[in-house]
């Protein structure tokens, strides 16, 4: 069975991964790994995000979807229903890793400029968030969250 590392990303980029179409995830970092990846949404919140064009618009398009109404009634924030923190909430391919050089990478609307893009494929998010701690760069889920994840997964 494949391996499955994790990347902790702050909220609500974790969000825009799993529900947003976000493609790119934006490090300082290159990685070699190639694979099943487990998006952990951090406990984190990015407040420049909500500021984000492509933020705004990809939250108006879930929440005007979500099952639950207080989600869209509530303005995306910390304090929204929908956002999860400190669990696994979907899987993804990492299926490359770039270096954007200078301002423009046709890549992605989501890739930054001077960073290293992981190129996000095959986005599934969980029905279930699964909740575990998160770590720094890519890192190894427990045993028990591994299989509670693998569990999800058809």
């Amino acid at each position: 069975m494949r391996e499955i590392r994790a990347l902790t990303v702050k909220q609500p980029w974790a969000h825009m991964i799993a529900y947003g179409g976000k493609i790119i995830e934006n490090r300082v970092w290159e990685t070699y790994y190639r694979g099943l990846l487990a998006i952990h949404a951090g406990s984190g919140w990015d407040r420049n995000a909500e500021a984000s064009p492509l933020v705004r618009e990809a939250w108006r398009a879930w929440a005007s979807n979500a099952a639950n109404p207080m989600v869209s009634a509530t303005p995306l924030g910390r304090k929204n229903p929908g956002i999860t923190f400190g669990a696994i909430i979907a899987i993804a391919d990492l299926s490359g890793c770039h270096k954007a050089r200078g301002a423009e990478c046709p890549c992605s609307p989501w890739g930054q400029p001077d960073q290293w893009h992981l190129e996000l494929s095959s986005v599934h998010p969980l029905a279930k968030p699964v909740p575990c701690r998160g770590w720094l760069k890519l890192w190894r889920l427990p045993p028990e969250v591994t299989a509670a994840v693998r569990g999800q997964l058809a």
